[in-house]
């Protein structure tokens, strides 16, 4: 990949400007205003558009002398009928046949390099872009249509930029050539070119519109189609399919969405074969034209026989490009509406807090016009054990937050709540009381619309992610696991952990005869989401996992809530020991499993409305003794 442009190199003003040039013809040719921002893909590639420009003018000369090669050849040589005559124009030709194929191949060469620097930085770019985003983007939108962004919104970019290069750079300046070529020869033949070609390119910009419009539609129908495909062959999405019996429906609707892009493909292939049809038609009406008003010149001996072929192959070589045209509007119409949805992506705001510390997403390769000041220092988490506190918390799934306090729109209304360092500390409720979320909160995934959320007196904001996600380990209720080896997964936990150091994982996971009886141990692959192993044994690897992370906060959410009775023991036990010095959250739905804990809060409906040891709640005869009796019956 071409090094990135210095600030001080002497060209870096001229690439610039043939970067942005080619933007700003992209824009035009695709319709899509955001293509011009796809300047960035290919900022340090002006020198290869520069060699691009040099081959396309070198190229096209050396077609444009095939012309006079050849009126040579016609009017000067095979009247003498000495083959001796022959020789040197037919291998003048002939070089230069070879050498415009040799340019051509070069020329391809680096459109297709072009093409994959642009693909590979496209899908860069949006990735680190997915990385940074908030966790509430993820539940909204639907993962087919990120997929078709990085499958064929992608592709089809990296071809609208390759084919912008092959119109802009080297059709016109063929079309250029051509024309002056024609134009030296005989100026009066030209002058037929002048009253035929207008109407050729009427025809071609009276499809545009309609064939962009056709093509935008088609790509949008794909996408829905790819994002159906991606939901219905997902794990959860095909169990739940055959859970219901819906095989046959989800049949019917991929065939209905199916007939809907074949239609849409056949009034595109429609149209494009008719606006083709007539340019041809206008081509060769120019051609018979200019042939006949030739062969009239001839006879009348105003001009030669010579000259009449060679302006016919200059012709061609100026029409040629005009035929292509059709497809390649149809193409980069579509490229379009991947522009839009790419840079619609990129336009989500990332996660506040991880770019302070990580910059953006999109990294530029030409450096800033000044340098970016330092980031604020960031307070020490201090301690083995640190303390975890919500203060007067404030949260809505919703992203525009609702108003004022009386607002049902909250999900949680004013909670506070503090986790002693060293201790552990319990959260109850209902189905629906808050209790995950504030596991969400406790762990940095989501942020709170008011108050704050502090790691030892320190506000999550201000914790770097790497820092704040190796101090505080989570066991969600639904554990996902990678579709990896066992080690693999293991080592989220911790990247340079050794395989002794995963097996003592596992052992204090109560994990050990899962190796046991896995004849590939931990390089066994566990399935797309863990679907090889038992629930208890997904739930128990990725305690293993947080167990190897051993972290200084651990936040268990129902984590114990898929294991029977035996496994459910056995961890807890191991939990039991990692947990001694550590500040350990519990959201539980199970009372029984949270007796113990040194204080205990409970929901209802988003808000703290008890708080204790499990003895004195129970005496109290609230909601928490309310929660209790019927769980323990």
């Amino acid at each position: 990949m071409t090094a990135p442009l210095s600030a001080t190199d002497p060209q870096s003003s001229t690439l610039s400007g043939m970067t942005r040039l080619h933007a700003r013809v992209l824009a035009r040719l695709t319709g899509a205003g955001e293509a011009r921002r796809s300047e960035v893909f290919f900022a340090d590639q002006g020198r290869v558009i520069g060699v691009l420009v040099g081959l396309s003018v070198i190229g096209s000369v050396a077609v444009a002398a095939g012309p006079f090669v050849l009126r040579h050849l016609v009017d000067d040589a095979l009247p003498t009928g000495r083959v001796r005559d022959l020789v040197v124009p037919v291998l003048l030709l002939g070089a230069l046949l070879v050498f415009e194929s040799a340019v051509l191949s070069l020329r391809m060469a680096l459109i297709a390099r072009l093409g994959g620097v642009v693909s590979v930085r496209i899908r860069q770019t949006v990735n680190a872009h997915l990385q940074r985003l908030p966790f509430a983007f993820f539940p909204r939108s639907q993962q087919g249509e990120v997929m078709t962004v990085m499958t064929n919104d992608v592709l089809a970019a990296q071809n609208a930029i390759s084919a912008t290069v092959q119109a802009v750079i080297c059709r016109v300046a063929d079309i250029a050539v051509g024309s002056v070529v024609v134009f030296v020869l005989d100026w009066r033949l030209s002058l037929v070119v002048l009253v035929f070609a207008p109407a050729t390119l009427v025809i071609v910009r009276s499809g545009r519109r309609r064939l962009a419009a056709l093509s935008r539609h088609q790509r949008e129908l794909d996408g829905e189609l790819m994002a159906r495909l991606a939901d219905t062959s997902s794990v959860s999405g095909a169990l739940h399919v055959r859970l219901f019996d819906r095989v046959d429906h989800e049949l019917a609707r991929f065939d209905e969405g199916g007939a809907e892009l074949l239609a849409a493909a056949r009034e595109q292939a429609r149209l494009t074969s008719r606006v083709r049809f007539l340019v041809n038609l206008g081509v060769v009406v120019t051609l018979t034209v200019v042939v006949a008003l030739g062969a009239w010149l001839v006879s009348s001996e105003r001009t030669t026989l010579g000259t009449v072929a060679a302006l016919g192959g200059a012709l061609l070589v100026s029409f040629g490009p005009l035929s292509s045209a059709v497809d390649l509007r149809t193409e980069l119409s579509g490229a379009g509406a991947s522009f839009r949805r790419i840079f619609a992506l990129l336009d989500v705001p990332p996660d506040e807090v991880r770019a302070r510390f990580d910059g953006p997403a999109l990294a530029r390769p030409r450096p800033p016009a000044a340098p970016a000041a330092p980031a604020a220092p960031v307070r020490p988490v201090g301690g083995p054990g640190v303390d975890l506190t919500l203060e007067d918390v404030w949260f809505a799934y919703d992203p525009a937050a609702p108003g004022g306090a009386g607002d049902p729109g909250w999900d949680l209304h004013g909670v506070s709540l503090r986790v002693a360092a060293g201790t552990t500390t319990a959260v109850v409720g209902s189905s629906g009381a808050g209790k995950t979320t504030i596991a969400y909160l406790a762990s940095g995934v989501h942020r709170p619309q008011r108050g704050r959320v502090l790691l030892d007196g320190v506000p999550l904001d201000e914790i770097p992610p790497s820092r704040l996600h190796t101090d505080v380990g989570v066991v969600p209720q639904d554990p996902h696991l990678f579709h990896d080896t066992i080690a693999a997964n293991l080592r989220y936990g911790r990247l340079d952990a050794t395989d002794d150091e995963l097996r003592a994982a596992l052992d204090a996971a109560h994990l050990s005869d899962l190796l046991d009886r896995l004849p590939e141990g931990l390089a066994t692959r566990v399935g797309a989401r863990g679907y090889r192993l038992s629930g208890g044994e997904r739930q128990r690897l990725a305690i293993a996992r947080v167990l190897l992370q051993s972290p200084r906060v651990l936040v268990l959410d129902e984590a114990t809530s898929a294991l029977d009775t035996v496994s459910e023991a056995a961890v807890r036990a191991a939990l039991d020991r990692l947990a001694v010095g550590r500040t350990c959250l519990v959201i539980a739905h199970r009372l029984s499993t949270v007796i113990d804990a040194d204080r205990i809060y409970v929901l209802d409906r988003g808000r703290v409305v008890e708080d204790g040891t499990h003895h004195d709640l129970l005496a109290d005869g609230g909601a928490y003794a309310r929660l209790y009796r019927p769980s323990t019956v």
